[in-house]
């Protein structure tokens, strides 16, 4: 049985509001809209608060829902023992003579070619689509990774992220002595604002559930059918439907809008990560996820659902010393110092990139056109922050 999404919600044309001349004192009535999506296949079926005006699962092809591997490239017939007509008939050690130059590299030169590695090689590099040997007669791998530097180099990616410094109290050890400004600089950062404006923006959004739900699954019993709640995704959290209902009653600073009201559900990730296994270089990104995004496209390496937020600073090497000049404790307290220095540089981060502008899009929401070429008034919520012990 192939996998199949719950029925679509039968959507609602929008119609355009006219514009209010003047602004008239008035009572706000939010009315709920309950609907229920008929059953699929396997008895899902979906709960709405308030009626869609936009379900992504109406879009959703069984295509998009199994992808079987299949090897679009024109490859030579082959005999019975796999081996290629313009290969040689003498018999092979390996399985055909394909295999027995590409074991004969693998089992020269470096030992750091494991199976594994080889076994990826083959499956993502000689079997893609578009892999052309015959255009590699003139490979050079230094050549190519210098293109590669200086495409990087001039990438609009690289060149949307600005640069700020921050600035940390550090405590000074001795009783009425105040604190000093320490500015830690090379904070890396885009305006979480600005990544919203451009997944919206994306092809991407036209996935994204505007409406959350709850997911039910009628279930036989021997008494009769029963239903039971699934839980599957961010959008048909608990979470997400309250502050969906909250955001209906939020404030906008415009007291005309009559643009209906969503929720942006943000998801927020960061970790130290190492560059190189034999060196101290590492970087401490944050990343942002959307939680209107079914999970299943927002791991897929390739559908850019992950947006790069900004990268941490570490302190410099002079940080140390510094401190070490005027804590009188730093000899005995040296640890409990810099993991008080580390926190407090987590939340001075944190403090530069919950900015005016998104503080504002957060109490009055941020209109911004959805694919479907509906504006809408959107309303950025923290939903989760997946993090390790440094961020604590």
């Amino acid at each position: 049985m192939l996998p199949e999404p719950p029925r679509p919600a039968a959507l609602t044309p929008t119609v355009p509001v006219a514009t209010v001349a003047s602004v008239t004192p008035r009572v706000s009535l939010i009315v709920r809209n309950p609907y229920r999506t008929t059953e699929n296949s396997f008895g899902l079926w979906k709960e709405y608060m308030y009626r869609p005006s936009y379900d992504p699962d109406a879009f959703v092809s069984v295509e998009d829902l199994y992808r079987p591997h299949t090897f679009t490239g024109v490859i030579p017939q082959a005999d019975d023992e796999g081996n290629h007509s313009e290969y040689s008939s003498e018999p092979s050690l390996y399985s055909n003579k394909s295999a027995e130059p590409l074991m004969g590299w693998k089992n020269t030169g470096s030992s750091s070619k494991s199976n594994e590695e080889i076994n990826r090689f083959v499956h993502t590099v000689l079997l893609h689509p578009e892999f052309r040997p015959d255009t590699l007669r003139s490979f050079n791998a230094t050549h190519e990774n210098r293109k590669a530097d200086a495409a990087e180099e001039r990438s609009p990616f690289l060149r949307s992220f600005q640069h700020a410094n921050i600035d940390i109290e550090v405590p000074s050890g001795s009783k009425g002595v105040p604190p000093k400004t320490y500015t830690v600089p090379g904070l890396y950062y885009r305006k979480i604002v600005t990544l919203i404006k451009e997944a919206f923006d994306s092809r991407i959004s036209e996935q994204f559930h505007l409406t959350p739900f709850k997911l039910f699954r009628t279930r036989a019993l021997p008494s009769g059918e029963d239903r039971e709640r699934v839980y599957s995704e961010m959008y048909d959290s608990d979470a997400f439907l309250d502050e969906h209902d909250r955001v209906q009653r939020a404030p906008t600073d415009n007291p005309s809008c009559k643009r209906e009201k969503v929720v942006a559900g943000l998801m927020f990730w960061s970790d130290a990560t190492h560059l190189a296994a034999f060196s101290t270089a590492k970087m401490w990104p944050i990343y942002m996820l959307f939680g209107n995004l079914s999970k299943y496209i927002r791991c897929q390496p390739n559908s850019d659902a992950v947006k790069h937020l900004a990268y941490i600073p570490s302190f410099p090497d002079s940080f140390q010393d510094h401190v070490k000049d005027f804590h009188p404790k730093w000899g005995t307290q040296q640890r409990d110092i810099l993991t008080h220095c580390r926190r407090e540089l987590m939340h001075a981060v944190w403090k530069f990139l919950l900015d005016d502008d998104f503080l504002h899009a957060y109490t009055y929401g941020m209109i911004l056109q959805c694919q479907d070429g509906i504006e809408r008034r959107v309303y950025p919520r923290v939903f989760t922050y997946s993090a390790d012990y440094p961020e604590k």
